[in-house]
């Protein structure tokens, strides 16, 4: 039997290899549709959906912990969110500290050896990394009409600003 199919099998194979590997690449890419307008080249952006009385925002925070946001109405006031909701720490470092014993003889006849010994894993520091979107939510009667414009501090990167315009 051939490793490789051939013919009508081969065509449908790559096909499939195709779609497979345009699909993985999207999901790679995909972020929220409002991209940070500043600083340039930010990859953070945001999504929101308006409920029956809040505003819900989601922020791609290109996984790192979200430091401080405030919405900024159209008329200069300042919101803070009424509940964040922030994704589960990301995997950070940690230092693996051993404590080991041995002892042995040897004798005419052969060796004798005995060990023992304690493993310990100490984490090392906060981390600054998550593992997904970050969700706030506004109250809907202070927030007002859109558009608005989101500031977000996120660890080790710039401020952004991102505006959510309106529907």
């Amino acid at each position: 039997m051939p490793i490789f199919p051939r013919g009508n099998n081969a065509m449908n194979a790559a096909r499939g290899l195709l779609a497979l590997a345009v699909s993985l690449s999207a999901c790679s890419a995909a972020s929220l549709p409002y991209k940070a307008e500043s600083p340039p080249g930010s990859s953070i952006s945001a999504a929101y959906t308006l409920l029956a009385d809040r505003l819900r925002v989601e922020i791609d925070t290109v996984g790192y912990r979200l430091e401080d946001v405030q919405l900024v109405k159209p008329d200069g006031g300042i919101v803070r969110p009424q509940t964040i909701e922030h994704p589960p720490a990301g995997s950070g470092s940690s230092i693996g500290f051993g404590i080991g014993m041995a002892g042995g003889s040897v004798s005419r006849s052969g060796g004798v050896g005995v060990g023992t010994g304690v493993g310990v894993d100490v984490p090392v520091g906060g981390s600054n990394r998550v593992q997904g979107n970050t969700v706030l939510y506004f109250a809907l009667d202070q927030v007002g009409p859109a558009p608005w414009r989101l500031s977000i501090k996120v660890a080790e990167t710039s401020p952004a600003v991102v505006v959510l315009p309106p529907r």
